[in-house]
């Protein structure tokens, strides 16, 4: 499949598009293409970071893989134990056995989790509410949560309100891990935690992710926080992916000038890596999700766009193992 795929993939996305029709009192009617034509394969134990600026598409993309936004075409697939599951049309009691496999960590932990709740009941109710009624289980679940995010037990009697925000995404990820779910979407889960604290919370995802076989979409707007949590980097623009790799590949041998420009911009990425970079000068903004200009996407912002450019959309290319990019450069 293209966009980098994987031998034992969790998640199949397979020319995914999200529209939404946009009508303001008076107006013409506008379509928002968030996702556009996207094709891609999460593997088991993999983490993929998706990286690109507010508007890209990254957080649509994620919660249709999970179910939470329905696709307008294309198609989200489940993988587990050689079934499976198209996640688009799943309903009932599917779709709530579903809700275990497919979590998300949510990028405010100020405000996921109700404030006033006891530490133990917010992590209680979620597992009430799919059936665990025995007191026993739910006690020994909750202790391994906390144990697997890092947190002292003698958390669990506080309110919410009491905790830091670092202690409060861990307890958001805790409820995220209660059933050791297939796929996890993380939008955004380190951007609101002090640097000293971003660390941490990578770790406890790459450690579920090595240990336990979960695989993880990690949103991001950070081109070095990505390098560090991700094995594979897709770099998405105005909903279709410009450039796809491992990680250490994409950050040091960037094709398409999209992914030049993010680095050039990345205050944490190191110096020698912007350097290759400097000679790509993006301009103007992003263009909103109405204004898709004919051909490649990003050809009023490239500084190296050509007349094909205008009229032709580019497909990706692989130019080397595992690496793709959609640009007509190449």
């Amino acid at each position: 499949m293209p966009a980098g795929s994987t031998n034992d993939p969790v998640l199949k996305l397979e020319d995914l598009c999200v529209f939404f029709t946009s009508k303001r009192f008076m107006e013409k009617a506008v379509v928002v293409k968030a996702v556009d034509g996207v094709s891609l394969e999460v593997g088991r134990g993999e983490v993929v970071a998706l990286v690109g600026e507010s508007g890209s598409g990254k957080t649509t993309m994620g919660r249709a893989a999970i179910g939470l936004t329905a696709p307008t075409s294309g198609k989200v697939t489940l993988v587990e134990n050689d079934l499976e599951v198209d996640v688009g049309k799943a309903k009932g009691k599917t779709w709530k056995g579903l809700r275990k496999r497919l979590q998300i960590i949510f990028q405010d932990p100020f405000s996921s989790i109700d404030p006033n709740m006891r530490v133990y009941d917010s992590l209680k109710i979620p597992l009430q509410s799919q059936g665990v009624k025995d007191a026993g289980e739910v006690s020994r679940t909750i202790d391994d949560v906390m144990r697997r995010v890092g947190l002292p037990k003698e958390l669990l009697d506080n309110y919410v309100f009491q905790l830091s925000g670092g202690q409060r995404q861990r307890i958001g990820i805790a409820r995220v891990l209660l059933f050791n779910p297939a796929l996890v979407v993380a939008d955004e889960p380190v951007s609101m935690l002090d640097a000293s604290l971003k660390g941490d919370i990578i770790h406890i995802i790459e450690k579920e992710a090595k240990e336990r076989g979960t695989a993880f979409i990690f949103i991001t707007h950070d081109m070095a926080v990505a390098r560090v949590a991700a094995q594979r980097i897709a770099v998405l623009y105005l909903g279709k992916v410009a450039e796809i790799g491992p990680s250490d590949r994409v950050i040091e041998n960037p094709y398409h000038p999209y992914t030049k420009a993010l680095l050039q911009a990345s205050p944490t990425i190191e110096p020698g890596m912007r350097d290759k970079t400097k000679e790509v000068n993006v301009r103007g903004d992003l263009a909103i999700s109405t204004e898709h200009p004919p051909g490649c996407v990003f050809h009023p912002r490239c500084p190296l766009v050509m007349d094909r450019c205008k009229t032709d959309v580019p497909e990706l290319k692989e130019l080397e193992p595992g690496h793709w990019a959609s640009c007509w450069l190449y």
